[in-house]
């Protein structure tokens, strides 16, 4: 098992499928928040699911609204159960932190380096550990 050191924005545990993309996204318009489908075109993850998943990619892009995207979909239980990034925005973190808030469903959200992101590249199951500020690659 490869462990992943990690630096834990929005704490907690668990365990999911991974959903890796290499490009960054803009949620607004990239991701149906009725659905949790990425429909960005030019996605390598056009037509996934995000839902309940650890959705990795390096970072957000565009509009301000994002965060909003992400707090509808925690509202219509279609959110990813964590997000894994080089770096988090201040705008995007505001859908994470807000659900957990007002809808009790957190959405984890975890940094990581360039190695830890290449290593995630292939995983198709975490277990994210805040205590530890760790991923642990178990497929």
């Amino acid at each position: 098992m490869v462990v992943i050191p990690a630096k834990p924005i929005v704490k907690g545990q668990l365990e999911a499928e991974v959903v890796f993309s290499h490009k960054p996204i803009s949620f607004i318009g990239g991701v149906d928040p009725q659905t949790g489908v990425i429909r960005d075109p030019l996605s390598d993850c056009l037509g996934k699911s995000i839902t309940d998943k650890v959705y990795v990619f390096p970072f957000g892009k565009g509009s301000s609204g994002a965060g909003l995207v992400l707090l509808e979909m925690a509202r219509v239980g279609k959110a990813p159960a964590a997000l894994i990034n080089l770096r988090t925005d201040s705008v995007l973190m505001t859908g994470p932190l807000i659900s957990r808030e007002f809808y009790q469903k957190p959405i984890l959200v975890f940094n990581v380096d360039e190695a830890g992101m290449e290593r995630l590249a292939t995983a198709k199951r975490v277990r994210l550990d805040a205590e530890n500020a760790a991923i642990a690659i178990l497929e």
